[in-house]
């Protein structure tokens, strides 16, 4: 029996129409526990906010220096979360909080490895690869799918998380990470690591990274102006990983940005926010019984707040990317030259 089929089975009793209450909620207001409380600073599993300190290139040095630093502490990260996620001792909580640690870094890495590849021109496809496997094998990983994420919530605001057995003690064994998928990943990352490494003589000056910035810039802005109507969930979440690629991109790049061009990322990570949600909400549709008016309605009803989701993200995009690619550059360079 797959995992989502135990999800269904365990669920059957719910009521639809709470789910979409739940999915309706912002992600910053939905936790396993059902408490709604401010926990800016924290993950579920406990982890300080990346966000809070992620380490950013520093544009008073050397581009080829500060990138190399970033690079090692980000390849750390990772590290460390996978480390965690190995852990058979610690919770099962902390232990899918490292998975989601490691998987926040990788998605970092693949931000990293397109603005600085100039300075590994041999090792660009090994990274993309190394990355990409890591990726896979942390996936395996995952506990639950989008779908079994809503349900799993509101499971717990009813007071029965479907991570606890008949006796509602936690189940540590479901969705545990493997031992093997986990070493897999660490062997994909060190391959990864060892493909972006910038020697002491690597091509790599501000000027390209601020280019490779400007490149992937304009393909964001191509697709936040494109016609969104009729878009399929494939074209939503290539639109989804561009985004956040901007925005990772632009968080190792804050001290080059003006303050009010970097406002850009908060509605970027908006946008993609949003564009996740309409990707659970049409997981939640597809799966909400159809033979009665009660679920063709409350179908239509997760549909509806998909359409709401979607145009949220295409008008949040649109506004973070105003300007122009080489608006950007110039802003950059004129910065970078100041310091």
């Amino acid at each position: 029996m797959t995992f989502e089929s135990e999800i269904l089975r365990a669920t059957r009793t719910l009521a639809p129409r709470e789910a979409l209450r739940v999915a309706d909620q912002p992600k910053s207001q939905r936790n396993l526990s059902g408490d709604t409380s401010d926990r800016k600073g924290e993950d579920p599993a406990g982890f300080v906010a990346v966000s809070q300190r992620l380490p950013t290139l520093d544009c008073t040095k050397a581009a080829r220096v500060t990138a190399r630093a970033l690079l090692a502490r980000e390849f750390e990260s990772v590290r460390a979360g996978i480390k965690s996620a190995l852990n058979e001792n610690s919770p099962l909580a902390e232990r899918l909080g490292g998975v989601h640690l490691a998987r926040r870094g990788l998605k970092r890495l693949q931000a990293l490895r397109a603005l600085l590849q100039p300075g590994f021109p041999r090792g660009r496809s090994s990274a993309r690869i190394g990355i990409r496997r890591a990726k896979e094998s942390l996936a395996e990983a995952r506990q639950r799918d989008a779908l079994g994420l809503l349900l799993e919530e509101l499971c717990a605001l009813r007071g029965a998380p479907l991570t606890s057995d008949s006796s509602g003690t936690l189940n540590q064994s479901r969705g545990a990470p493997s031992s093997k998928s986990m070493q897999e990943a660490l062997d994909s990352v060190t391959l990864a690591e060892r493909s972006m490494r910038l020697c002491s003589g690597a091509p790599l000056d501000w000027h390209e990274v601020v280019e490779q910035f400007a490149m992937t810039w304009r393909r964001g802005r191509l697709l936040a102006r494109r016609a969104w109507l009729g878009l399929g969930e494939s074209d939503l979440h290539e639109m989804r990983k561009r985004f956040q690629r901007i925005a990772d991109q632009m968080a190792a790049l804050q001290g080059c940005i003006d303050d009010d061009r970097f406002v850009a990322r908060k509605r970027l990570r908006i946008a993609t926010d949003n564009l996740g949600r309409a990707r659970d909400l049409a997981l939640l549709a597809d799966k909400i019984e159809g033979t009665t008016a009660e679920g063709r309605a409350l179908a239509r009803r997760a549909l509806a707040l998909r359409t709401r989701a979607v145009r949220s993200a295409r008008d949040q995009s649109r506004l973070a990317l105003r300007a122009t690619s080489l608006q950007m550059s110039t802003m950059m360079n004129q910065r970078i030259q100041r310091r």
